[in-house]
């Protein structure tokens, strides 16, 4: 699935077919908000997103995404210098098309990342399927909560790096969330039971948040 985040009307649809007819589905966002609340309820291979934008433009979005997600980011954009090419990669694109774009460049890119192999990470007994969000533990597919499931993607995505409660928040619940920051304690706790001895890999950094590492 291809999240397409543009506010021109006419520019998504040319998109969407474009990208249909390689059978390949999609989204479409009108501006970067509508963009995070899709990503927190629905899982992307790839997301192609304009620069120009009201609320969020693309830079800045792109900046949230990698906040919590790798997920391949392509920007289409009708800015065509060298300085705002530079600010996209440095914030965190993969691609980068000028408009007016070809049909078939923008398929050659796209076809680049989303026939990605499915990303694993094994850590210890655990077996982390990131493209379809599988967990084994012990060779053994384990169900878990959204929540749960959502935090240790996000700490499994940045292992060893130290993650703040308010950073899981913004991840996890989304980054206008102004809930109690110990609700991300709660549920960690609820993970670890799941993981068993996997838990084990959810390391508390007191008065800062958590790290996952073996």
């Amino acid at each position: 699935m291809i999240l397409i985040v543009e506010d021109s009307l006419v520019i998504r649809k040319l998109i969407v077919e474009v990208l249909a007819e390689k059978n390949i589905p999609s989204m479409e966002a009108i501006n970067g908000d509508q963009a995070l609340k899709l990503m927190k309820k629905n899982t992307f291979d790839l997301v192609i997103v304009d620069i120009m934008m009201p609320k969020i433009n693309g830079l800045e979005l792109t900046k949230i995404i990698r906040e919590f997600s790798n997920v391949p980011i392509i920007f289409l954009t009708a800015l065509s210098d060298e300085k705002n090419q530079v600010q996209a990669y440095n914030s965190g694109a993969d691609a980068y098309i000028t408009k007016p774009f070809s049909p078939h460049i923008l398929l050659s890119i796209v076809g680049r990342f989303f026939e990605k192999k499915e990303d694993i990470k094994t850590i210890g007994n655990l077996e982390i399927f990131f493209k379809s969000k599988k967990v084994l533990l012990n060779k053994k597919e384990i169900t878990l909560p959204t929540k749960e499931r959502d935090i240790l993607f996000y700490l499994a995505e940045h292992m060893g790096v130290v993650k703040t409660r308010d950073q899981i928040l913004s991840a996890v619940w989304g980054y206008d969330y102004f809930g109690d920051d110990r609700s991300v304690d709660k549920h960690i706790s609820r993970l670890r039971i799941f993981l068993e001895e996997g838990g084990a890999y959810i390391k508390t950094i007191k008065k800062i948040g958590y790290k996952f590492e073996i």
